[in-house]
């Protein structure tokens, strides 16, 4: 018995770090939105142990691979006694801000609740995924929302205009923990201006102001990442912004033919890219893009 789910990837339209807690984590204020670029997940149920075989792009095997923590973290807090295979299609890079470890997490919690008839609750759900990592939770819902605190205070939001994106991963990862160690925390608190108005679902104010904290430490260490934003702007990209800590750059593209002229220019220059939609409905559950069969949901 199995279950074929997409795990979506997610790209951060805002992201404000501030203060360094007490807990040793950052504050932090981001509006988060999914997007169709998925990986493909299939859990089956069987065997012994847990298992995660993975095919596509570099995917770590065993505990350093987040659905296997997560497949691990849900049988020992449910109880439940069963063998687990997880097969993984890698679509989305690791290392690129692009949140698709937590996304992978967050869908085999999700896929073995339903597989395994467990009846964990949502929230049950959402306090397993804050173990496994601060962008988790978000994954249970979206398709755009605003998260505070490590990551893991969530508030929906309406959702953010059907848009087409071109992504470009430059090749290589920027660890997330150096990012944070490396940021200079000066100056003010740049959400203030971004709060209330998507809340009313107004997003021209983000779309002008266009930010994200860690561009500052991550152009000065790999200004390649910084000459792909500079590029996306120079044709016409609103926004062009980095997402999450990098490596990956993405623009907003008026139609499609735009986003995929300028994803042929960046091929050329031998970036991995990617043309997607952003996503107007929770990718799991009923309605969402979570579940599905052999094809790209799309």
């Amino acid at each position: 018995m199995g279950l074929t789910l997409w795990a979506p990837a997610k790209v951060n339209l805002f992201l404000e770090v501030l203060r360094k807690r007490a807990d040793g984590y950052h504050e932090v204020r981001t509006v988060l939105q999914h997007v169709d670029l998925c990986d493909e997940i299939r859990i089956l149920e069987g065997g012994e142990g847990i298992s995660v075989e993975s095919d596509g792009l570099p995917c770590p095997g065993g505990e350093e691979n987040l659905a296997y923590r997560a497949a691990d973290l849900f049988l020992e807090t449910t109880g439940i006694r069963a063998g687990v295979r997880i097969q993984i299609i890698k679509r989305i890079p690791l290392g690129a801000g692009l949140g698709g470890g937590s996304s992978d997490a967050a869908t085999t919690l999700w896929g073995l609740n339903r597989l395994l008839r467990a009846g964990v609750t949502p929230e049950g759900l959402h306090q397993m995924g804050i173990q496994l990592g601060s962008d988790v939770p978000f994954f249970f819902g979206g398709p755009t929302t605003w998260a505070s605190g490590r990551g893991e205070d969530l508030h929906p939001l309406p959702p953010f205009p059907v848009s087409w994106l071109l992504i470009a991963f430059p090749g290589f990862p920027i660890p997330t923990a150096w990012a944070y160690a490396n940021l200079e925390l000066t100056g003010g608190d740049k959400s203030i201006r971004v709060i209330a108005e998507t809340e009313q679902g107004n997003y021209e104010p983000l779309l002008a102001l266009s930010w994200n904290r860690f561009e500052e430490v991550v152009f000065r260490r790999y200004p390649v990442v910084k000459q792909l934003k500079v590029s996306l702007e120079a044709w016409g990209a609103r926004p062009a912004l980095m997402t999450g800590s990098g490596s990956a750059v993405f623009g907003r593209a008026r139609v499609r033919e735009e986003a995929e002229e300028w994803a042929a220019r960046l091929r050329e220059k031998g970036y991995t890219v990617f043309v997607v939609q952003t996503v107007s409905r929770p990718p799991l559950g009923p309605g969402g893009i979570g579940e599905g069969g052999p094809e790209r949901p799309y």
